[in-house]
């Protein structure tokens, strides 16, 4: 069972996703652009968040073309004017989508989350039309580490130790990104393809913003992994403010392949 760790409700949580869209969005605008997306495509976004890829898709497609932003709670999506956008609740676990209905289907960093990925993938891939693309991004753990020099090294170290506890016991898995391309293999795509990035984050920079917030709002389970005090963790989230602060995220792989026919 999945117990997600970002829900909406958190005061800070919009401005969290704001901060992802800074740091990741140019990545997955890079992929997505690649595709062969004609004016009049129709397209799923999985897990929208803030929607800043679906306002982009909605851009993308053109006035004949229709994007389909879903999420388990939609208020931050209630806010995009987009005429070609329908904002849709809908939990991607549990309820249906329309068959072959799509040229596009987009999601990042949801998979990862949810035990059941291996159906959502599933049911990802039966909404695609023939031909049609899907593109998923998630995280490897792997490299997430801070750098030798890096102000509190230490403690930078129990802190990514004690995450690789708190997200496996929330029904993530840390490694999913590196199993996609296989994975789209096994689901029927061709054309499958991959690429990681690693993003290093700065003291002072979007991305030590982002995931200083991301550690402040694990605070709780993290120190219920008896492997940090609150104080520490406190120093932890306070340190990414610092210029001596350098740290690599996991990689996003970004996966995609084609639906035949």
């Amino acid at each position: 069972m999945s117990t997600y760790l970002f829900e909406h409700t958190w005061d800070q949580e919009r401005r969290r996703l704001e901060l992802l869209q800074a740091v990741f969005d140019p990545g997955t605008r890079d992929h997505l652009g690649r595709l062969p997306l004609a004016a009049g495509s129709a397209c799923l976004e999985v897990g929208a968040g803030a929607g800043s890829v679906a306002r982009w898709l909605c851009e993308r497609v053109g006035p004949g073309g229709r994007v389909v932003a879903t999420d388990l709670q939609t208020s931050f999506l209630e806010a995009l004017t987009e005429p070609n956008l329908e904002v849709r609740r809908h939990d991607i676990v549990a309820d249906d989508l329309e068959p072959e209905a799509f040229d596009l289907v987009h999601s990042r960093l949801v998979l990862e989350h949810l035990p059941e990925r291996d159906e959502v993938l599933r049911r990802l891939v039966a909404a695609l039309r023939p031909g049609g693309w899907l593109v998923l991004e998630d995280f490897d753990w792997s490299s997430l580490l801070a750098t030798p020099a890096c102000t509190a090294g230490d403690l930078h170290a129990r802190t990514y130790e004690a995450l690789r506890t708190v997200f496996p016991a929330a029904g993530a898995a840390t490694e999913y990104g590196r199993c996609l391309p296989l994975d789209f293999r096994r689901a029927g795509l061709v054309d499958v393809g991959a690429e990681g990035r690693v993003h290093v984050a700065l003291g002072g920079t979007p991305a030590a913003a982002w995931w200083r917030l991301t550690l402040e709002k694990l605070c709780p389970p993290l120190v219920a992994t008896g492997q940090l005090s609150e104080a520490e963790l406190a120093e932890m989230v306070a340190v990414c403010d610092d210029e001596g602060f350098c740290s690599f995220f996991p990689i996003l792989v970004t996966a995609w392949g084609r639906r035949p026919g």
